[in-house]
């Protein structure tokens, strides 16, 4: 087994089981490369870890096992499916839920590797050369473990010229239409690296639906496939989605049908959100709840965008079309930006403008992303409800 012996000092944080290895605690290693097993150690070549190499936010790798004497072959990842499997009974045995993750990377003890459940269709998410080393155990491991139909996966790493596709099971047509609080999606688990929606906003798009819609004019910026819009939809007098991308509008429309509602009733532009802030002045327009789910990061022909550096703009886009009373829900997924960061540049924002405001509510990831106790990054999501008085 290869060996890396960490820098003084730094023990203390593995023995408290944080579970990325980062690169700069390592005093001295075997010449590890992607795939590779390799012992954590004090510089007494005492045992701390077992880990494997496999790069991802600035980490060498990701500690799997904490026991010198267990094996990392299909039966460790049978043991971890089944306890992830026996955290998620409760997915399902409810009504109008039929999409959820499985296995949520190192939550559920293996960073760089999740597994979601759509309808019985399941999809790996492999985020390194060098958990995808493992693909053998895994594979053997999901098929010992988990119900399925289908398996498909994604490549989520760098420098992979293939992106993904079907592994196992059916080949069924897709799209395939997935059931996520009563109301219906299309997925596509064979097209690039987006499936058509993000599991991980479940709960945030119930919360919408049943506080802050009824009888409301809806905004939904940076609206992807129209998740927000569709399920605000039930309650909302109108819905108007907006999004870049040319494809978003005919996906909008298709998840608007799926759920009984004419797409001829709602409005959705393929614009830029900043165009459209502008173009939704000079008309006039006003929204009571404005829906703000950006990409961490962003290009276009004509400016550059970062979540931690032009949300402020967003947000100051969004209360100059704002309906007196009305409400905003603020989201980001980076990671890198954590909840404190966050609630600081709404709370700044805010206060610049001049505008009276309550947090109503903050929300995070679902239980079925499973979050891991001492390494923050893995609780990303973040959504924040506020109600504005101006």
């Amino acid at each position: 087994m290869k060996i890396a012996t960490l820098n003084r000092g730094k023990e203390s944080k593995y023995l408290n089981q944080y579970p990325l290895v980062d690169e700069d605690d390592i005093y001295n290693n075997d010449h590890l490369k992607e795939g590779d097993l390799f012992y954590l150690m004090n510089g007494q070549e005492q045992y701390i870890a077992t880990a494997y190499v496999g790069r991802q936010h600035k980490g060498l790798g990701w500690v799997l096992s904490y026991d010198q004497n267990e094996v990392i072959n299909t039966s460790f990842f049978e043991k971890q499916f089944q306890i992830a499997l026996q955290e998620r009974d409760y997915y399902y045995h409810i009504e109008g839920t039929n999409a959820f993750r499985l296995f949520n990377a190192e939550g559920d003890g293996v960073g760089g590797l999740t597994i979601d459940n759509y309808d019985g269709h399941l999809l790996i998410q492999w985020y390194s050369k060098g958990i995808y080393k493992f693909r053998y155990n895994v594979i053997e491991a999901i098929q010992q473990v988990f119900p399925f139909k289908s398996i498909y996966e994604k490549m989520r790493f760098k420098d992979s010229e293939y992106t993904g596709g079907h592994v196992l099971g059916e080949t069924p047509d897709f799209p395939i239409v997935i059931e996520e609080n009563f109301t219906f999606y299309n997925v596509d688990l064979d097209d690039g690296l987006m499936t058509g929606i993000f599991l991980d906003q479940k709960e945030v798009r119930k919360k919408l639906r049943d506080h802050f819609a009824k009888e409301k004019d809806i905004l939904n910026l940076f609206s992807y496939t129209g998740a927000f819009s569709v399920v605000a939809a039930q309650n909302a007098k109108s819905t108007t989605s907006v999004d870049l991308a040319n494809r978003s509008r005919s996906l909008t429309e298709e998840n608007f049908g799926l759920n009984g509602i004419d797409p001829k009733s709602q409005y959705i532009y393929v614009m830029d959100t900043f165009d459209f802030y502008n173009y939704a002045a000079r008309h006039g327009k006003v929204y009571d709840t404005i829906v703000i789910d950006p990409p961490s990061f962003a290009r276009n022909k004509k400016k550059t965008f970062s979540v931690q550096k032009n949300y402020d703009d967003l947000i100051n886009g969004a209360l100059s079309i704002l309906a007196p009373n009305g409400s905003l829900l603020l989201c980001t997924n980076s990671s890198a930006f954590s909840l404190k960061a966050f609630k600081n540049v709404i709370k700044t924002t805010l206060n610049e403008a001049g505008v009276t405001y309550d947090i109503e509510e903050v929300m995070g990831l679902p239980k079925d992303f499973k979050t891991h106790p001492h390494y923050k990054p893995s609780k990303y999501l973040k959504a924040v409800f506020i109600n504005i008085k101006h």
